[in-house]
């Protein structure tokens, strides 16, 4: 791999110790509006006009949730 050098590190501010230079245009992917509970999320799709959705629990186990609204 071809080291990058300080000119381009500084332009993309890369890290001094890293070999990449960081992309000029990152395309995250949305991610889903999540909550603590249910009953904040019931909340929030009816305050947004969403009729139809699904709540999803996006980690394992009962002791911690991660509530996700999926619209249908």
């Amino acid at each position: 791999m071809v080291k990058v050098h300080t000119r381009a590190k500084r332009r993309n501010g890369s890290a001094t110790g890293l070999r990449l230079k960081r992309p000029q245009n990152r395309i995250r992917k949305t991610r889903p509006k999540t909550f603590k509970s249910e009953e904040i999320a019931k909340k929030w799709a009816e305050s947004q006009g969403i009729k139809a959705y699904t709540l999803k629990n996006l980690r394992i186990g009962e002791k911690d949730k991660k509530i996700a609204v999926i619209p249908n």
